[in-house]
C-alpha cells in the first residue's frame, strides 16, 4: 500500500473499522470471525511519501528500510517475512519498501528479506519501549 491521501484520513478509516458495531455488520445470519490483522505503512517513494512515514514512524514499534549499494540507494518491491519466535510466519509482503512500518505487539520476532537472490535477516524483540529500526542493506553480487 502506497501512501497517497493524508495519515490523518487513513488513520481514521482504520480506527472507524475497528469500532464499528458487530451489530451493524452482523445482520441477516452473516458469519462473523475474528482474524489477526497487522497494520503496517508501506511505501517512502518520492519525498512526499518519505516525508509523511518519517513524521508518523514513532507510532510503530517496527521500522524497516531498504537499501543497496555504498550510497544507500533505496529499494522497492523487496518480498519481507516476518516470524514470530517459534518460526511461524505473522506478517508477509510480496512488494515492501523503500520504507516499511508495521505494528506488531511485544515479542521475538525475526525479519527476512530478499533482494536480487540474496536474503537477509535480522532477529527484532520488541518491548513496548520504544521503536525498532531495522535495515537491511545489500552491498555484495546476487548469488547464482
Amino acid at each position: 500500500m502506497k501512501i497517497r491521501t493524508p495519515m490523518a484520513a487513513a488513520l481514521i478509516g482504520a480506527s472507524l473499522l475497528a469500532t464499528l458495531p458487530l451489530a451493524a455488520i452482523a445482520q441477516n445470519d452473516v458469519l462473523v470471525e475474528t482474524f489477526t490483522a497487522t497494520t503496517y505503512l508501506n511505501g517512502g517513494i518520492g519525498k512526499t511519501e518519505e516525508d509523511l512515514m518519517h513524521r508518523v514512524a514513532k507510532e510503530f514499534p517496527l521500522r524497516i528500510i531498504f537499501s543497496e549499494h555504498k550510497d544507500g540507494e533505496f529499494l522497492a518491491d523487496i518480498p519481507v517475512v516476518i516470524a514470530d519466535a517459534h518460526g511461524n510466519p505473522v506478517f508477509e509482503l510480496p512488494k515492501a519498501g523503500p520504507m516499511l512500518d508495521v505494528m506488531l505487539p511485544n515479542g521475538k520476532y525475526r525479519v527476512s528479506a530478499r533482494y536480487k537472490g540474496l536474503t537477509e535477516a535480522h532477529e527484532v524483540t520488541l518491548d513496548g519501549k520504544g521503536g525498532k529500526d531495522v535495515y537491511f542493506h545489500w552491498k555484495g553480487k546476487p548469488k547464482t
